[in-house]
């Protein structure tokens, strides 16, 4: 069996990832090995992968010492779990297979407002900004959900806007809900799309535990557009949510990474570690179908480690 290496940055609780993705190698003959770049000891993904001490995602020599590892462990894909991991594997994409977007795209993304020009450029609807409540502000860099500010009152909104420097938020008129996810992936040679709607349920602490595969032909419609820009490539996960207020969907963000709510499209029929394998190694894509109605809820995994 071939020896293939594989890097995850960010992936510490990614257990269930790293345990499909050695299965789905098996139907390839090769044998797989995981590593994960991490901080801290105790962590999950230590039962099934080496973990490699890192650098913070903050440090100026992390994309330094993220080429030494990926040399020193012969590591041939790398897989970024955390946004701001996304950037720092997109400028080793010389040296070693990433699954995501080019590094203009990479750069938009990261940044909410330059994600709102995208989606003006692009016409895809979003929510928009109506200077009233409620509303919210966003981080223009912001990540899972931290630094968000919602507004109720009118006067808040109005001290907020005429006290801060709004150049650094995202402005948006806040809406209910419901939330959707979109899991996508694009082969490098842009040969095989595909995408899988569905609806996040519940969450905890930022992560989806109950979701659903739906078919909703207004996400499909802006999907179909959005995989056909150029320079999109590799893993996606899209977020839409639905206002309610004139009965249309918009789209909130890309991240050009897997999502951790994957695994339910994967449970309705998409194989995507086959892909991602399938592409890395440039064989032909399959054809795929998935099952809308499918439920995925979470369960949890117990690790144990003594500690000096």
């Amino acid at each position: 069996m071939k020896n293939v290496n594989i890097l995850f940055v960010g992936g510490a609780k990614r257990y269930s990832f790293a345990e499909k993705l050695i299965e789905a190698g098996k139907d390839f003959k090769l044998n797989i090995q995981i590593y994960s770049y991490e901080i801290g000891e105790g962590l999950p993904i230590k039962d099934i992968a080496t973990v490699i001490q890192g650098k913070g995602f903050d440090s100026e020599d992390i994309v330094n010492h993220l080429e030494e590892v990926v040399k020193s462990y012969s590591i041939n894909i790398a897989i970024p779990f955390h946004d701001k991991s996304i950037a720092h594997l997109s400028s080793l994409s010389d040296k070693v297979f990433v699954p995501t977007c080019d590094k203009d795209l990479i750069s938009i993304f990261s940044s909410k407002i330059d994600s709102t020009r995208f989606f003006l450029k692009f016409d895809i609807p979003f929510p928009s900004f109506s200077n009233k409540v409620p509303s919210i502000a966003k981080p223009d860099n912001g990540s899972a959900s931290k630094g968000i500010i919602k507004f109720y009152k009118q006067a808040d909104l109005d001290n907020f806007l005429s006290e801060n420097d709004i150049s650094t938020f995202d402005l948006q008129d806040l809406v209910s809900g419901p939330e959707y996810s979109v899991d996508c992936y694009i082969t490098a040679d842009n040969s095989f799309k595909y995408f899988a709607v569905r609806q996040r349920l519940e969450t905890l602490g930022g992560e989806v535990v109950k979701s659903k595969t739906v078919e909703v032909p207004a996400i499909n419609k802006m999907c179909d557009r959005i995989l056909n820009i150029k320079g999109i490539s590799g893993a996606l996960t899209m977020q839409f949510i639905y206002d309610d207020r004139d009965d249309t969907y918009g789209i909130m963000e890309i991240n050009p990474r897997f999502g951790g709510g994957m695994f339910t499209s994967w449970g309705a029929g998409v194989p995507w570690f086959h892909i991602l394998l399938r592409d890395y190694l440039e064989l032909p894509q399959k054809p795929v179908v998935h099952e809308n109605n499918i439920l995925m809820t979470r369960s949890f995994r117990e690790h144990f480690v003594k500690e000096s």
